[in-house]
């Protein structure tokens, strides 16, 4: 089993993914930014099953970006496993578009993977290595809201098949594009609850099913340059504006 660094996983889909991980054998390094007491509770968990560690970087610096790879590899050895789950997820459209939002949600969502990335390939791997990209059903199914935070998650799975071709044998690049998948601070769970349902299989996306699907990719050797979309069909229903979550309010 190998080695695996979740960025932002501490809380909601990340800690889900770094408990899956741990259960199928591998040690997890748990990237947080200000969530210490819930990364540290959960490696407390993660600790009775296999190896973990939290570790802290602020992903809209470049410098702590470049950092978090080898100071992680210092941990428990190379990092086999790259799951790039952090994001920012601000509301925003073409006329509440600032310059200062849009850099932010680039430089967390598409420039902080792109330079994991970069550290990773740069490692001497015994093995296949592997990443994952967290992305967004919003790749297929677009909208006018979430305008900087579509833009940099376009811009990430814009890159999973060159990737896949630069840094084949040694190293397989997927992504997972997962739809609604837990309460927001930006709608009430009423309305979430009454939502998520809604899809072609009648079942919305969970926590569960993204990390069952991290899991799978991780152990599929012949799968490269592949998005997995894991959102009940939810991609597949177009919509006006941004479901459940509105303009934000």
């Amino acid at each position: 089993m190998g080695v695996a660094l979740v960025t932002g996983g501490a809380k909601r889909i990340g800690a889900e993914i770094c408990r899956a991980l741990a259960n199928d054998g591998h040690s997890v390094i748990i990237h947080y930014r200000n969530s210490v007491e819930p990364a540290t509770s959960l490696a407390e968990e993660l600790n009775n099953v296999s190896k973990s560690a939290i570790i802290m970087a602020d992903l809209e610096d470049s410098d702590d970006v470049k950092s978090l790879l080898p100071k992680a590899a210092q941990i428990f050895g190379q990092i086999d496993i790259l799951i790039n789950n952090a994001s920012m997820f601000e509301y925003d459209n073409i006329d509440s578009l600032n310059s200062d939002r849009f850099t932010r949600s680039i430089a967390t969502n598409t420039l902080a993977p792109m330079l994991l990335i970069q550290a990773f390939a740069e490692q001497s791997l015994n093995g296949q290595g592997c990443i994952i990209n967290l992305l967004d059903q919003k790749l297929e199914n677009p909208n006018p809201d979430y305008l900087s935070y579509t833009a940099s998650k376009t811009a990430l799975a814009g890159l999973v098949e060159p990737l896949a071709i630069g840094l084949a044998p040694e190293i397989r690049v997927n992504g997972i594009a997962p739809g609604l998948t837990l309460p927001s601070p930006h709608a009430p769970v009423s309305e979430f609850e009454k939502i998520h349902d809604k899809t072609p299989l009648g079942r919305g996306t969970t926590a569960q099913d993204i990390s069952e699907a991290v899991i799978f990719l991780i152990g599929a050797k012949s799968v490269t340059g592949q998005v997995l979309f894991v959102d009940g069909g939810e991609r597949l229903h177009p919509r006006d504006t941004d479901v459940l979550y509105g303009r934000g309010e």
